[in-house]
């Protein structure tokens, strides 16, 4: 029993580590630099550019360099430490953070309620991507960050435009619109002419889905290993979705029955719950986030 306990109480401590919150720097200003890749002066600069968005808008807007995230991911610990600093009004919900951390690379905007219309995921995502992602893989951190945070600004008053940047337009809603019109057509022509598939037709079939499906998300994620993991696996799911199907209807035939076409719906979802700001901060007045904005690495 005693040892039944011991093993319990153990077992709980570990919950307890594995579960704890992340610690995050204390708030000493609108530029937190904990990794220390600032100099006075750039940190000046970018505190006065801060600060004056703040004046003529009340956008709060905060910088914050980390040497690590101990193992967090970037998105959560982004959304955890607006509500720990309590950045943006709470009537306005009008918080971004611009968070660097070197140890793992990674870069986020996260992005208050209120801001999600103007400085929204697509923007972010360019904002990461073609700005700030060039300079710090150039090494160029400073110039990065300050680019970024203009970017920023001018996305929040309404006067990004990606062509300002230079950044490549991208059809991403056409690729979405042919890969899902591939995905719910093809098992049409799959029913008109099951009964001559073969395994050469399905191994073609799969993979045409398997390239549209590598395509898109190699414009989604911009990641040569991501397409190829998906068109891998669309491949695998594809062809031997089409075998069963072979299979289905030849037992069927043989056995009289006719099989009809069946509706398929569904989906997926997620995302942080909103909630209101916890801490205090040099001005936060408790704005909410609900895990708007973009993460990448570089």
């Amino acid at each position: 029993m005693k040892r039944f306990f011991y093993t319990l109480l153990s077992l709980l401590f570990l919950q307890t580590l594995l579960f704890a919150a992340p610690t995050f720097p204390e708030l000493t200003g609108r530029v937190v630099d904990d990794a220390k890749i600032l100099n006075s002066s750039q940190k000046q600069t970018l505190t006065k550019l801060l600060k004056e968005e703040e004046k003529n808008s009340s956008n709060q807007i905060v910088i914050v360099t980390l040497e690590s995230l101990n193992g967090y991911d970037i998105a959560d610990y982004g959304y955890q430490l607006g509500r720990h600093w309590g950045i943006g009004q709470k009537d306005k919900n009008n918080g971004v953070l611009l968070i660097v951390s070197m140890a793992e690379k990674k870069l986020r905007i996260e992005v208050g309620y209120g801001l999600e219309g103007a400085l929204t995921d697509k923007i972010s995502h360019e904002i990461i991507e073609y700005i700030i992602k060039p300079n710090f893989r150039s090494g160029n951190f400073y110039t990065g960050i300050l680019k970024g945070t203009k970017a920023i600004i001018a996305s929040v008053k309404g006067e990004y435009k990606a062509e300002d940047y230079h950044i490549p337009t991208k059809s991403n809603h056409s690729w979405i619109l042919i890969y899902f019109a591939i995905f719910f057509i093809s098992p049409i022509f799959m029913g008109i002419f099951r009964k001559r598939a073969n395994k050469v037709t399905r191994f073609f079939h799969a993979l045409m889905l398997s390239a549209f499906g590598a395509s898109f998300a190699i414009g989604v994620f911009e990641s040569l290993l991501i397409s190829f993991i998906v068109f891998f696996l669309l491949w695998v799911i594809v062809f031997l979705s089409n075998q069963s199907l072979t299979e289905i209807t030849n037992t069927s035939s043989n056995s009289g029955t006719y099989w009809g076409s069946s509706n398929h719906s569904g989906g997926f979802g997620g995302g942080f719950g909103g909630g209101s700001f916890g801490g205090g901060g040099f001005s936060g007045g408790g704005g909410g986030f609900g895990g708007g904005g973009a993460s990448g690495g570089w």
